[in-house]
């Protein structure tokens, strides 16, 4: 469980942290880990009075994952 916690809140969070705010082009920022924000729909997202949406840390540590399995896939694939 340690390991997926670390994968999951240090890998895929950090990653999200990054790419989320650049591909949306700063329409989705990710929630700060230490942030206690409740209200999240049941996708990890909740819209702020700016008009743009937070991601859930949780949920953007998944979302963080995805280049890092297509990346492994992509590798396993060629070889």
């Amino acid at each position: 469980m340690i390991i997926i916690d670390f994968i999951l809140e240090v890998i895929g969070y950090t990653t999200a942290r990054f790419v989320l705010p650049l591909i949306t082009l700063g329409k989705v920022r990710v929630q700060s880990l230490s942030s206690t924000e409740t209200g999240f729909n049941w996708l990890g997202f909740k819209r702020v009075p700016d008009g743009s949406l937070i991601c859930q840390a949780p949920m953007a540590g998944w979302i963080g994952l995805i280049p890092w399995v297509l990346v492994v896939v992509l590798i396993v694939t060629i070889a």
